[in-house]
């Protein structure tokens, strides 16, 4: 019996993504895992095997036989990945390492973490823990944490001046 498949997407920004796509070499290596990786920008290191882009029909075909779904937090990878019945493990592109201009996707994983429509995951620990949990239920469990009304009253604030 092979691994389970993990379809990796880091979508098809310009920026590199070395993080996301580092910590999906170390899952290849590990053997618990076959990987694909859709890397874009970012060199694939060796021996893991994946594309830089993938057309429709392609991304299709993977997420149809992947077991789980690990992406960047674009919304057309997310609803992608949901359409073909998966609730991804979202990892955000973070400005403050150069994989993005700005943080509209940590802003955005969060935003869907908290009504369940993904998973997210913040370090390597955190991604295996999330891809175990995946592929031993067939699916991550959301984690539902519905925030306090005094945080969710805050995090409103704090979008409102963000955006004036």
């Amino acid at each position: 019996m092979s691994p389970p498949l993990v379809a990796v997407l880091v979508g098809t920004d310009h920026h590199r993504f070395d993080r996301l796509v580092a910590w999906a070499a170390d899952l290849q290596y590990r053997g618990v895992f076959r990987l694909h990786v859709q890397h874009g920008a970012t060199p694939l290191p060796p021996a893991v095997p994946g594309s830089a882009m993938l057309g429709p029909g392609a991304l299709a075909d993977l997420l149809d036989r992947a077991d789980a779904v690990v992406t960047h937090a674009g919304p057309g990878t997310i609803m992608d990945a949901r359409e073909h019945g998966h609730t991804p493990i979202v990892v955000p592109r973070d400005p403050a390492l150069g994989e993005h201009v700005d943080d509209h996707q940590l802003r955005f994983a969060r935003f869907l973490a908290r009504s369940g429509t993904v998973v997210t995951a913040y370090d390597a620990a955190e991604l295996r823990a999330r891809l175990d949990l995946a592929v031993l239920l067939g699916h991550p469990l959301p984690v539902h944490r519905a925030p306090s009304p005094t945080l969710a009253r805050f995090e409103a604030l704090v979008e409102d001046l963000v955006h004036r």
